[in-house]
């Protein structure tokens, strides 16, 4: 404010003087800046929201909905059907704990068709896999495998191979051990998870002397094993079908152990020898199939196997 000359000296008059100046530049800038950035921003969100689908940005609503710890079963399907992946996290207490289970009414209430299930007991690459996967070809959904091998192997299958993801959880077993019954306890076990099989086969590789690998077929139908503690003392337990033998073995060599066949073994004079002379009673019938598998074939035998199997085996 200011006071004018001229003027009585009693009177003070006030002027307001004109302050209106200009913005400073920067000031300018900054504001221009801080409009661009808002409307490229927004134009960003809105194709942002076009391209994802994103009707709502923002904290979602919290529900009211309390969901249940698991999904109860609403279906038959999900007690019958059998696990999708048998590398599962079980442990042996829990695993013979889950195969004991058994269900009380003999009829299924669905259709089931009966199973064989295959137990191989090995330390690595079955020695005879082509062969049996001769044996299997055809015959898709009337047979399960399971294998027990070393934890550490890992088997190079293609997703076109019977044994593909057949493994289960192994520990290390060692012929005569004790852990050997402990691995046929897991495959029984492993077997009685799916209800659909019926006979259990025992297929052991383990080898027992240099060259050699032993295979034990022995059979028994679920209706025996109606008691899981029964049924887990390992491949003891299986009790030949309607006692009788279905593994054909050779003891005329003598030795404690049954003779083991190799490369030159194998001949259609073999075969015939082993074929011929049978008569046995199956479902109270004359047959003269009395034998469902054969005792013992070192590697060495696989070739001559698959030459001769479709004449003399039929696979």
């Amino acid at each position: 404010m200011a006071t004018q000359e001229g003027k009585d000296p009693g009177i003070v008059t006030t002027v307001r003087l004109n302050q209106n100046r200009p913005l400073p530049l920067r000031l300018l800038q900054f504001c221009l800046m801080f409009l661009v950035l808002g409307l490229g921003i927004s134009i960003v969100s809105v194709n942002m929201i076009r391209f994802f689908g994103v009707h709502t940005v923002g904290p979602a609503a919290r529900s009211n909905i309390i969901f249940p710890c698991f999904e109860e079963s609403d279906s038959i399907e999900k007690w019958i059907r059998p696990p999708s992946n048998l590398m599962h996290k079980m442990n042996d207490i829990e695993l013979f704990w889950r195969a004991s289970f058994v269900p009380r009414i003999n009829q299924y209430p669905i259709k089931r068709v009966p199973k064989i299930a295959f137990m191989f007991l090995t330390k690595g690459p079955l020695p005879l896999a082509p062969l049996w996967e001769r044996f299997f070809k055809g015959h898709e959904g009337l047979y399960s495998i399971y294998v027990h091998s070393l934890p550490s192997y890992v088997a190079d299958l293609t997703q076109f191979s019977v044994f593909y993801k057949r493994q289960i959880p192994s520990q290390v077993a060692e012929w005569g051990m004790m852990s050997m019954c402990d691995a046929e306890r897991r495959l029984l076990a492993n077997a009685l998870l799916d209800i659909s099989n019926e006979c259990f086969m025992g297929v052991l590789m383990i080898r027992v002397r240099m060259g050699e690998d032993a295979i034990i077929g022995t059979c028994n139908l679920r209706s025996r094993l109606n008691s899981g503690a029964k049924g887990l003392s390992g491949l003891k337990w299986i009790e030949s079908l309607q006692s009788v033998s279905v593994t054909w073995t050779d003891w005329s060599r003598g030795g404690a152990h049954p003779a083991t066949f190799g490369n030159s073994d194998i001949t259609d004079e073999f075969f015939k020898r082993m074929f011929e002379g049978q008569s046995c009673l199956y479902n109270n019938q004359p047959d003269n199939v009395c034998f469902l598998f054969a005792r013992k074939f070192a590697p060495s035998a696989l070739e001559p196997l698959l030459d001769l199997s479709p004449k003399v085996l039929g696979f």
